[in-house]
């Protein structure tokens, strides 16, 4: 078992940080690590034996990769089609691996300790290109000719710890460190509610995140923390209350979600510059309307599968490029399954979110254990995340989706116990136990 941990520990890390992988071994490094990772991943979930689970596969999930690889006999692309679909099938495995080997508290401890990692590491090369260097920080395997970057993009850190610029941490994205901040706020606040980790370990953590999301500021992840701030609140009060009361606050979360959308969009250019974006949302709207351009030629097959776009190869070659930087992804999931897989792939892709979704959010609010906040409040940042991009589709995005849309199925027996107690109950006692040592220590 600790081999098996072993390997889902270094999988985890590569692809939540596969850019430092990248920026430090090159990317043929990168590919020989993801083989060995992958040949391990296979053997351990052979050894799980995990007929069942694959029965737990959803349709929607099962459909969405046979047509990934139906797509080869259409696409403008057929080689790089073909073998990216098998790069998605071995992301596929592990997050079976994952599912069939981990409980989810298992799984809450492998992320947990994956991102604290990562967190550390940021700030170990933050203070050494704003200390040591006092300027930004070159790949070690450069992804550019000559000394001198063509943009500051393609710096791996540009030292902005001291200076009030946005960070990048050993990702190497701002976006990218927020995203996976955001992740941390959520597992070290579930882990402080169950005592999961010592309680300073958890405390210094989400300190770290908290800091790590003010740094590196990003508007996405900022509005994916309020839907995740709703459905935490909304979660953890419907549980217990009858059928009407539920459906109550579900109507109100809804139309509250929908009215703050619409406030958004009302007043974008006013909220988007207090936030200090531009009204475009960073270029957003003309990468947005590149892609629906080509979604209009051919709106029904799609142009075949690709996960991010291959620079090389038509249509993307010089798609969108924006301060010397080549752009390879829509920037909304949604947008690029459609661009890929047409309106089928767009329709099984919608499926397989509320398939999992479901499962998620009434394990959430039936269970009375605060450990099975984590999935749903994960994936709803996830799903609002990737509004504005597309990673959902790669790495570890593709891997929490396969991993929360097959777990979410196990058993009732496979999971902890219940108390006699709701979460809401629980989480107030142990705040008011925590408040009472205090002050009997005081005094």
């Amino acid at each position: 078992m600790k081999q098996a941990k072993t390997v889902a520990y270094l999988s985890v890390f590569v692809l939540l940080a596969g850019d430092a992988i990248r920026n430090t071994f090159s990317w043929a490094g990168w590919g020989a690590i993801c083989a060995v990772l992958a040949g391990f991943t296979i053997f351990w979930l052979v050894k799980h034996k995990p007929v069942s689970l694959i029965r737990q596969i959803p349709w929607p999930l099962a459909a969405m990769l046979a047509l990934m690889l139906v797509s080869t006999i259409w696409s403008n692309y057929q080689l790089v089609t073909f073998g990216v679909f098998f790069i998605q099938i071995i992301q596929t495995l592990f997050a079976l691996f994952l599912a069939a080997a981990f409980s989810w508290r298992e799984l809450l401890q492998i992320l947990s300790n994956v991102i604290r990692a990562i967190l550390g590491l940021s700030l170990l090369l933050e203070l050494y290109a704003a200390i040591v260097v006092r300027g930004p920080v070159a790949p070690v395997f450069k992804f550019y000719e000559g000394d001198k970057p063509p943009a500051p993009d393609f710096y791996w850190c540009r030292g902005n710890l001291f200076n009030g610029g946005r960070i990048q941490g050993i990702v190497g994205n701002s976006n990218i460190l927020a995203y996976i901040a955001m992740i941390g706020v959520i597992l070290f606040l579930v882990e402080l509610s169950i005592r999961q980790s010592r309680r300073w370990v958890s405390l210094v953590s989400l300190a770290a995140s908290s800091a790590a999301l003010v740094d590196a500021w990003s508007m996405t992840v900022n509005f994916a923390l309020a839907a995740v701030l709703l459905a935490s609140i909304v979660s953890i009060a419907a549980e217990g209350q009858n059928k009407e009361t539920r459906h109550r606050y579900y109507r109100t979360a809804w139309w509250s979600t929908g009215v703050s959308a619409l406030v958004v969009l009302a007043f974008r250019a006013q909220i988007f510059e207090l936030l200090g974006k531009s009204p475009d949302i960073s270029g957003r709207t003309k990468i947005w309307k590149a892609v629906l351009h080509l979604i209009d030629q051919r709106p029904l097959q799609g142009w075949g599968w690709s996960s991010y776009w291959i620079p090389f190869v038509q249509p993307y070659k010089g798609l969108v490029v924006m301060h010397n930087v080549t752009y390879l992804q829509a920037h909304n999931a949604f947008l690029d399954v459609w661009l890929q897989l047409g309106v089928l792939g767009l329709g099984l892709f919608i499926c397989l979110i509320g398939y999992t979704f479901v499962p998620l959010w009434r394990l959430a609010v039936r269970h009375t254990n605060p450990l099975y906040l984590w999935p749903i409040l994960v994936f709803v940042g996830l799903i609002v995340q990737n509004l504005t991009e597309s990673r959902m589709l790669i790495e570890i995005g593709w891997v929490l989706l396969v991993l929360f849309a097959v777990k979410s199925r196990d058993p009732e027996d496979s999971l902890e116990p219940r108390t006699g107690e709701v979460k809401r109950t629980r989480l107030l006692v142990g705040g008011l136990r925590r408040n009472q040592s205090r002050q009997q220590k005081d005094r």
